[in-house]
């Protein structure tokens, strides 16, 4: 009877001890079962972080960077077989580098293979003179660090990738690039994808060995192309005052010299017409193959392209000069400015004969609220904008793009090179309407276009983002 009891409680002890057993066990999955999910949200917590700082990355360093360099990468060249063409539009071309690698990439300290990948996308300081540009963020990402909770140090918590691409196959691409090119930009819209990468647990879905939490995200980003409209001058009104004398030159390349946008074509007024009036037959405003004086009424063209017609928009032009300007302007002057010779403040340098990204290159951006007054000796390049009465005298000579946008009214009496890029005058009479701007220009003054110039004036003002998606599948 005594054995019988014995052997009772050792087999209700081995069942006691074999339930704890399974409890333990359970306890211990269902607790790393909690950690691995617990470092699986905080890690795709810091990818989603990383990837949406890759995007405000880009978008500072886009500034500046003509959009085609910034597509073709710092080689500043681009495989244009048919095949690789196809492939450049695809939607996976604009992952920096492909997911797989990524998924199983050292966070804190990446080795990558480059067989087989182009640099083309990776934003650079761009392609000069038989050297490539230095990659602003490389294809090895750019790590975000945190201090070490073990020891002393920084540990690299996640990393960041980006690339940038053209939009191909949309209607306002097409209009500028016929062809279609992923490499050319056609509508001043590029589309930034940026990818945030964090270590976690280790594990293998499918043939991938997956180490990190992965967020992707894009923006799309669209420079303000309306500044970009050819003649040398351009006027903005129904209604002009204009005068000219001296020796004065207004050349406009393969435009017309002056190009007017009448603001209010129900009027009568002919703005092209009183220019060439008052500009005579002097023959001192030429381009475009057009008979002397150069002028040309461009206000059908304005308000038909897309990009330029924002020019026929009062209130955006002064949101832009009154409100945009001042937040991204290198220099800002509030009230009016008389600026005389070597008192004059430094407004950046540009030389036309060489590259955006030649060394010495310095364009900035000059935002004067007021009437600005130069003379004597002065040099500038980049973006002048002028929102009372411009009006310089002396050696004058800025290599960019001068608005002069607010009262309109401009007296040009200056000499030596002048304005290399391009002007354009625009009276508002508060954020709804047009005035009537004022145009004076006398002595030796020369204005010049020069398509190069613009362009790099324009690229310094920061892109819009004007679409945001985070991708969470597979692409489209």
């Amino acid at each position: 009877m005594i054995s019988n009891e014995s052997g009772s409680a050792l087999l209700l002890t081995l069942v006691a001890i074999l339930l704890l057993s399974l409890l333990g066990l359970f306890i211990a999955i269902d607790a790393n079962t909690g950690v691995k999910i617990s470092d699986n949200y905080e890690t795709q917590v810091q990818a989603t972080y990383a990837a949406l700082a890759g995007l405000n990355h880009a978008r500072a360093l886009i500034r500046g960077i003509p959009i085609d360099d910034l597509l073709k990468g710092p080689d500043g060249v681009y495989n244009n077989t048919p095949a690789y063409l196809i492939q450049a539009r695809k939607f996976d071309f604009r992952n920096a580098l492909p997911l797989a690698t990524l998924y199983g990439l050292d966070v804190s300290s990446p080795i990558i293979s480059t067989t087989g990948i182009f640099d083309d996308g990776i934003i650079s300081t761009g392609f000069y003179n038989g050297v490539d540009g230095t990659a602003l963020i490389p294809l090895a990402g750019i790590g975000l660090q945190a201090a070490n909770p073990y020891g002393a140090g920084m540990l690299v918590t996640a990393r960041y990738f980006v690339k940038v691409t053209d939009n191909n196959g949309e209607a306002s691409e097409l209009s500028g690039d016929s062809s279609d090119n992923p490499f050319l930009d056609g509508d001043g819209v590029v589309i930034s994808r940026s990818i945030g990468v964090s270590r976690t647990f280790s594990e293998t879905v499918g043939p991938v060995a997956r180490l990190n939490s992965i967020a992707v995200f894009e923006a799309r980003f669209k420079r303000i192309l309306a500044f970009d409209v050819g003649p040398a001058l351009v006027v903005l009104g129904s209604k002009v005052n204009a005068s000219f004398s001296g020796t004065y030159e207004i050349w406009g390349d393969k435009f017309a010299g002056v190009g007017t946008i009448d603001t209010d074509l129900a009027d009568s007024s002919m703005p092209d017409a009183t220019i060439a009036s008052a500009a005579g037959l002097s023959g001192n405003i030429t381009g475009g193959g057009w008979p002397a004086p150069s002028v040309q009424d461009i206000s059908a063209a304005v308000f038909s392209s897309n990009s330029k017609s924002p020019l026929m928009n009062p209130q955006f032009l002064w949101d832009f000069v009154y409100t945009r300007a001042p937040r991204f302007a290198d220099f800002f002057f509030s009230g009016n400015q008389h600026w005389s010779g070597g008192a004059a403040p430094y407004g950046g340098a540009y030389d036309i004969a060489k590259p955006w990204n030649a060394p010495g290159q310095d364009p900035k951006v000059t935002v004067v609220h007021g009437d600005l007054t130069i003379d004597g000796n002065y040099s500038g390049g980049g973006l002048l904008i002028v929102t009372g009465a411009l009006s310089y005298s002396g050696h004058f000579a800025f290599n960019g793009l001068v608005l002069a946008m607010g009262s309109g009214v401009v007296n040009a009496d200056g000499l030596g090179p002048g304005i290399q890029g391009g002007l354009i005058a625009a009276a508002l009479a508060g954020k709804t309407s047009f005035g009537s701007p004022t145009i004076s220009i006398g002595a030796a003054s020369k204005i010049f276009s020069n398509g190069d110039a613009v362009k790099t004036a324009a690229s310094l003002i920061p892109v819009s983002q004007i679409s945001f998606r985070e991708i969470t599948g597979l692409d489209p």
